[in-house]
């Protein structure tokens, strides 16, 4: 492949996601029902042909933003569970609970399509039920890999105690936002909320 082809498709890889920051921006901005081809394509400094070539009608554009943001937090989420597998709980907890406030402080627009945006039909209600479900289920994994540091004997409630974690990490976020608060400073309050519920788990079984 020539330089000259090369540099073509890279550029093509780079419009395209021009026009799906475009296109976030305006959904974000007028929410879907309002928005309109023509603003993202004015957003985008392209035409409304060139956007239908690319990336189909409204719907299949709006599909394909909060798509893209999905998988830009899933890798975030799995990224750093990597990095927190075999720390101390209280390291691990402030890494677990980075991807969702650094997805809501660089990626606003995503963070609220996503999590909190006006839908179209049943497919990003759905969508983000998958993220937040896989979410829970990477940190219920981590849980049971690390037994000996969250106490012995979860066994089923290492997915109850995960989706607990990633409950109180998406209303930490949201109240942060809607109060104009610090995210980094709302960040560190929900590990240490986190990592203290796991430290006075109750892991014995009930009494009959």
């Amino acid at each position: 492949m020539s330089a000259r082809t090369h540099a073509s498709l890279s550029g093509r890889r780079f419009e395209e996601d021009d026009l799906l920051d475009a296109a976030r921006t305006v959904f974000h901005t007028e929410g879907y029902a309002a928005a309109q081809i023509a603003d993202i394509a004015r957003r985008a400094g392209t035409t409304k042909p060139t956007l239908y070539a690319r990336l189909g009608n409204k719907e299949q554009i709006y599909l394909s933003v909060v798509l893209r943001e999905a998988e830009v937090f899933r890798k975030w989420v799995a990224d750093a569970y990597e990095r927190g597998s075999h720390l101390p709980l209280a390291e691990l907890s402030q890494i677990g609970m980075e991807p969702l406030f650094r997805f809501a402080a660089e990626r606003a627009e995503g963070f609220n399509l996503l999590f909190r945006g006006e839908k179209t039909g049943d497919m990003p209600a759905t969508l983000r039920r998958e993220v937040v479900n896989s979410v829970t289920e990477q940190l219920t994994s981590l849980i049971k890999r690390r037994q000996e540091a969250f106490g012995s004997g979860l066994g089923s409630k290492a997915d109850t105690l995960a989706a607990a974690c990633v409950g109180v990490a998406l209303q930490v976020c949201e109240h942060t936002i809607d109060h104009g608060g610090d995210l980094n400073a709302a960040r560190h309050l929900a590990a240490r909320f986190v990592e203290n519920a796991f430290h006075n788990l109750d892991v014995a079984s009930p009494t009959p």
